[in-house]
C-alpha cells in the first residue's frame, strides 16, 4: 500500500495522545477544598480516617495525562517520514482515572477469558442487599470478603445438594459499590461454572432453579454474619427477617457460553465508577452534571452536583489499600489453577491462553500475577507492560507504534521530566500549531 492509501486508511481512526478532561479540570479546581472540608463535613456520612488515601489517590489522578510531569517522545523509524509526537505518563490509577480504568479494565478481561475461564458454560449471578444493611459495607469493607466467601459457600452447598455428591467448581465473585448517580449500592457480581467436576473428573452440569431458596439462603446468612459481628442486634435482625419484601435478591438472567460473552462480561465486572461521557462540569457555577439512564424508582435521568459533594459520592468508592475487589475461588482459586495440570479433565478445557503456555508440566503456576486494587488484580505484570499499544489498537482499531504517515514502526526515543524543557517544547508546538490536544496553553504562564 502506498503512503498516500495508507494514511487515508488511518485517517478515521487515528491515535490521539492522551490529553486532560473534565474531570482532571474539576479535581484541579475543587480537590483541595474539598479535602480541607472533608473531616467537618462529610467524614460522619462517607467515613473517617479516609483523608489520606483520597488525597494519595486523587492527587495521582491529578497527574495523569499531565505534559508538564513527564512526556516520552516516539518517532517513526523510516528515516524519509520521521513523524513524530509526545505522549504524557499515566497515572495507572483504576479508581478515578476512566483512560487508566479502562486500559486495565480490558487487560482483566483479557486475562478472565484467555487464562482462566474454562470452556464450558458459566452464568451470571448478581446479588443485592435492602438499603437498611448498605452502610455497614461503608464502614467495615471487610465485610466484601467475608459475603463473597459466603457467596461461594452457598453456590457449592448448592451443587453438592443437587448433585448428590461432593463437585468441584469455579467462582469469581466481584463487588462493586456503585448505583447509578454515584450512589453508595454495594452488590456482588459472580461468574459461576454450571456445574462441576466430581471425584472421577467427569463435568456434571447443573441448570440452576428455585432462586427463592437461594434468595432466602443468602439473606439469612448475610443478617447471620452481621449479628455475629456485632452490628445487629437480635431484635433488628428478626425484625429484617421477618419483612415480606426483603430487600435482597439474586438475578441470573445472562448466561455465558462463548468467548465474547465471557470477554463483555469481564468487563462489566470490573469496571470503574465513572464514566467521562456522564459527566459535564459549569466551571462558572461550580457544579457538575451526571446524565444517567432513567430511573423509574428516581424519576429522573440527570442529577445536578455541587462541585465538592460530587467529588464526596466519587471519592467514597476509592477502596482502603489492599482491598482485593475481585476473588476467586474452587478451580480458580490461584492454588488449585496451578494444579490444573495434573487435572487432565479441566486442562483439556482450559482457555487458549493458558494451554499455550502449559504444554510441559512445570509442577507449578506461573505466579507473575498483580491484582486489580493496586495490589490484588489478576493481571499479569508482564501483559501490562506490553498492554499499551495492543489495548489501543482494540479500542481505536489502529497501533500507536505504527506510523500514521508511512506505515513503518515507530519508537521511544525520549523520555523527558525536567519542567524547563517541557516547558520550551510546549511552547515551541504551540507556535507551530501542533498544541497536544487538551493542553491549556495558559498554563504555561
Amino acid at each position: 500500500m502506498n503512503t498516500a492509501a495508507f494514511a487515508e486508511t488511518v485517517a478515521a481512526n487515528r491515535y490521539a495522545p492522551r490529553g486532560r478532561n473534565e474531570l482532571h479540570t474539576i479535581f484541579e479546581r475543587h480537590f483541595a477544598e474539598f479535602c480541607e472540608q472533608y473531616d467537618e463535613k462529610y467524614a460522619g456520612t462517607y467515613g473517617m480516617y479516609r483523608l489520606e488515601r483520597i488525597q494519595q489517590i486523587g492527587e495521582r489522578f491529578s497527574t495523569c495525562g499531565d505534559y508538564l510531569q513527564r512526556v516520552a517522545r516516539i518517532r517513526c523509524t523510516n528515516p524519509e517520514c520521521g513523524h513524530d509526537y509526545f505522549r504524557p505518563f499515566s497515572c495507572k490509577g483504576f479508581y478515578l482515572c476512566p483512560s487508566c480504568s479502562r486500559k486495565r479494565t480490558l487487560l482483566f478481561a483479557e486475562h478472565l477469558t484467555n487464562e482462566l475461564l474454562l470452556k464450558l458454560p458459566h452464568r451470571q449471578f448478581v446479588f443485592t442487599m435492602p438499603k437498611a444493611l448498605r452502610p455497614f459495607f461503608r464502614h467495615d469493607r471487610r465485610l466484601f470478603s467475608e459475603v463473597s466467601r459466603l457467596i461461594y459457600d452457598i453456590l457449592a452447598e448448592f451443587y453438592h445438594e443437587a448433585a448428590g455428591r461432593l463437585l468441584l467448581t469455579g467462582i469469581v465473585v466481584a463487588h462493586q459499590t456503585f448505583g447509578d448517580m454515584l450512589r453508595w449500592n454495594p452488590h456482588f457480581h459472580a461468574i459461576v461454572l454450571e456445574g462441576g467436576f466430581d471425584g472421577e473428573g467427569t463435568f456434571v452440569y447443573i441448570p440452576f432453579s428455585g432462586l427463592q431458596s437461594m434468595v432466602e439462603v443468602f439473606r439469612r446468612r448475610v443478617i447471620k454474619l452481621l449479628v455475629e459481628r456485632g452490628m445487629l442486634n437480635e431484635h433488628f435482625a428478626r425484625n429484617l427477617l421477618s419483612w415480606r419484601h426483603s430487600g435482597f435478591s439474586i438475578d441470573n438472567s445472562v448466561r455465558i457460553l462463548d468467548d465474547s460473552a465471557r470477554e463483555s462480561l469481564a468487563e462489566y465486572i470490573a469496571r470503574p465508577p465513572i464514566s467521562l461521557k456522564k459527566i459535564r462540569y459549569e466551571p462558572f457555577k461550580g457544579r457538575v452534571l451526571f446524565h444517567t439512564t432513567y430511573s423509574h424508582y428516581f424519576k429522573q435521568n440527570l442529577h445536578m452536583f455541587e462541585a465538592l459533594d460530587f467529588l464526596a459520592d466519587l471519592t467514597q468508592h476509592i477502596p482502603p489499600k489492599r482491598l482485593q475487589l475481585i476473588r476467586r475461588y474452587g478451580l480458580y482459586a490461584s492454588r488449585t489453577k496451578g494444579r490444573w495440570q495434573e487435572m487432565p479433565w479441566v486442562a483439556e478445557r482450559a482457555p487458549d491462553g493458558w494451554k499455550a503456555t502449559h504444554q510441559h508440566p512445570t509442577g507449578r503456576e506461573d505466579l507473575g500475577y498483580e491484582p486489580l486494587s493496586e495490589e490484588d488484580e489478576e493481571v499479569c505484570v508482564n501483559a501490562r507492560k506490553r498492554a499499551w499499544a495492543r489495548l489501543l489498537a482494540k479500542v481505536y482499531e489502529v497501533d500507536p507504534f505504527v506510523c500514521p504517515k508511512c506505515g513503518a514502526e515507530m519508537k521511544v526515543i525520549a523520555i523527558i521530566e525536567d519542567p524547563d524543557e517541557l516547558g520550551r517544547i510546549l511552547r515551541h508546538l504551540i507556535k507551530i500549531g501542533r498544541s497536544p490536544p487538551g493542553f491549556d496553553p495558559n498554563r504555561l504562564n
